[in-house]
């Protein structure tokens, strides 16, 4: 006789999620399950609705494609009317101002694509510590930061700067968190390679959102004093095993990690 039902175990095999995730999806009522009125225990999950789900997901991924790599102009214009809708307008680096920083270093804006359409992006700028600090002081905005303070990735002794990481977001709450997952993967994989390659000594952010905060928490940047809301992570080479555990878990964790847009 045909099975009826999966097990959890296999349930969590075939949508490569892990069980916190499965007990909240299901929970939710995003997996199909049955489960007795008055009982909180025993959940069961059929097996045509589930093989139908994994038969959507494989459908799904044949048809999407996710892509990082290097910004375009189109692309910078894109990001930069974007940040209208997330942050406030004196965070909003004007699109003039992006190029004369992409003249100075042509490899610190990258972007996350799904069929060849941008999504999302990173920003990770090299400066001069003490530029950093004025910005953390308040002494000075993203927008003033002047093209002859961005430094070449082969220069020694880097300090970055992170002063954004963002999504377009459809409304989908569920696209909008795959997009948000892939970004933020591909940024901390950007790093990764970025600190293997040159000679960096410190990661410095500013959250200026609660969903930043949130991110750069996880990441293990600490907080430093400061007028503005900002973090720094001085190794990031000890800090790879916490982050690849982050990775790890980063579909369970609750809540957006990259900006949400303005009400």
């Amino acid at each position: 006789m045909e099975k009826r039902y999966y097990k959890p175990e296999e349930v969590m095999k075939l949508l490569h999620i892990s069980k916190a995730t499965l007990n909240r999806k299901a929970a939710e009522g995003v997996i199909p399950s049955e489960l007795e009125e008055g009982k909180s225990r025993g959940r069961k999950y059929p097996k045509e609705a589930i093989d139908a789900h994994v038969k959507l997901m494989q459908k799904a991924k044949d048809t999407k494609k996710f892509t990082f790599g290097p910004t375009t102009n189109s692309e910078l214009w894109a990001s930069y009317q974007n940040h209208f809708r997330l942050y406030d307008p004196e965070d909003i680096v004007t699109y003039d101002r992006l190029l004369e920083w992409r003249e100075a270093n042509d490899e610190i804006f990258m972007s996350a694509r799904e069929n060849g359409k941008r999504i999302a992006g990173v920003t990770f700028l090299p400066l001069e510590e003490g530029i950093i600090k004025s910005l953390i002081e308040g002494e000075m905005r993203e927008q003033d930061i002047q093209p002859s303070s961005i430094k070449e990735w082969t220069d020694k002794d880097l300090t970055v700067y992170i002063p954004s990481i963002s999504i377009h977001h459809t409304g989908n709450s569920t696209r909008d968190a795959e997009r948000g997952r892939f970004i933020i993967m591909s940024a901390i994989r950007w790093a990764l390679s970025l600190d293997k390659q040159h000679d960096i000594k410190k990661w410095y952010a500013i959250a200026a959102t609660p969903e930043g905060k949130k991110l750069v928490n996880h990441l293990g940047f600490e907080k430093i004093e400061g007028k503005r809301d900002a973090y720094v992570l001085t190794d990031i080479k000890k800090a790879t095993k916490p982050i690849r555990e982050f990775i790890d878990r980063l579909e369970e964790i609750e809540g957006p990690l990259v900006p949400s847009p303005k009400r």
